[in-house]
């Protein structure tokens, strides 16, 4: 008797079957990590404008424009930010300069887009590659009354 090695055609048939159905359920499972990374990026922005609006906020009060409303001419900025009741406004001279990030209103290939537009006291911040996505953002809202804080949102479902 012979012997013979290898597999038959049969039992390869089998083998891509199962590969392929194996591929079917977990290929959905690993499709949206992008959207994930985006969504903890988001978090991350957060957190950043979060510890940036305490620090800014200190600096106010260590100068002596914290009860200030408003800025009218340099009145209420410190190196060149804008502040309004102790905390950074939500513009490009506010929380955008404040957290030093590469950040456009243009569109341009910053690594976020912020638009501060839309809401009187509002800035949202997306990602670069979802901006015009809905349901992807970071939102910050300046204080409009003083000893309040700013609220700071993150809606990552549309990620």
């Amino acid at each position: 008797m012979r012997k013979t090695a290898g597999f038959t055609l049969i039992e390869l048939v089998i083998v891509i079957v199962i590969l392929g159905i194996l591929g079917a359920v977990a290929a959905p499972k690993f499709l949206n990590l992008q959207g994930d990374a985006y969504g903890a990026n988001l978090n991350a922005v957060k957190s950043s404008m979060e510890s940036a609006a305490t620090l800014g906020n200190t600096k106010a009060i260590l100068a002596g424009v914290d009860t200030i409303s408003s800025a009218t001419g340099t009145s209420g900025q410190i190196d060149g930010i804008e502040f309004a009741y102790g905390y950074p406004k939500a513009n490009g001279n506010g929380i955008i300069k404040l957290l030093d990030i590469s950040a456009s209103s243009a569109g341009d290939t910053a690594e976020y887009i912020y638009d501060d537009t839309t809401t009187v006291g509002t800035i949202v911040i997306q990602p670069q590659a979802r901006n015009g996505e809905s349901n992807c953002s970071a939102e910050y809202k300046a204080p409009t009354t003083s000893n309040t804080r700013p609220e700071i949102t993150v809606e990552t479902s549309g990620c």
